[in-house]
């Protein structure tokens, strides 16, 4: 069967017009918010609900469109980050980690806030199995780093998925907090936590047994 070039083209044109309501609703939310109405959004955007509607279905499907986008950001952002981290100091990995998601955060704070904010409690995941991503990188970035001290690395998804859970837990606190500490101190609190768990950590990793 054909595809006919029309609905080719119609349906890219939909893709892109959704792109463009989702940057809008970006700005609208920077601008008025996380509590930012449709109202506001339809404004940003020089349309009207009905439109937005007619893409989205509701305001639900608006958040879920925002949150893959926000978590796409997010991903590529911290996957960079961790990237240019030598995996054989893991202290140094959970530093980069927890430096690199909080200044994501405080460079777009209404943003975040609307992340954890869904419409109602049927709503998508806030976090989109975003930690889920995040943390099979740093574990596997762990895994490498126990089994290159030739220990076993068995518990690498457990230390990397946690570390993720613990930074993301402690961005959604202080993002919560008014007024808001200092980036940096939070940023040396988990330091002063991280540094002494993984170095008592690696000292009782077992030895990697050889078959």
């Amino acid at each position: 069967m054909t595809t006919d070039g029309r609905d080719t083209r119609w349906a890219e044109h939909r893709q892109t017009r959704r792109r463009q309501l989702v940057e809008d609703a970006l700005r609208a939310i920077r601008r008025h918010g996380a509590g930012v109405g449709m109202d506001e959004i339809a404004a940003q955007a020089g349309t009207s609900k009905t439109v937005i509607y007619r893409h989205f279905g509701d305001r639900a499907g608006l958040y879920a469109a925002v949150v893959a986008n926000v978590h796409a950001f997010i991903q590529s952002d911290l996957s960079a980050a961790l990237q240019l981290t030598d995996p054989g100091d893991l202290p140094v990995l959970a530093h980069d980690l927890a430096d690199a998601y909080l200044t994501l955060v405080e460079r777009d704070p209404e943003i975040y806030r609307f992340l954890l904010t869904p419409p109602d409690a049927s709503s998508v995941d806030p976090y989109g199995g975003l930690p889920e991503l995040i943390g099979e990188h740093v574990s596997a970035a762990i895994a490498e780093h126990l089994s290159g001290r030739g220990q076993d690395p068995s518990c690498a998804s457990t230390w990397g998925n946690g570390l993720v859970g613990f930074i993301r837990a402690a961005a959604d606190s202080w993002m919560a907090t008014e007024p808001r500490a200092p980036r940096t101190e939070v940023l040396a609190h988990l330091d002063a936590f991280f540094s002494p768990a993984l170095a008592t950590g690696l000292a009782a990793v077992p030895q990697r047994q050889e078959l």
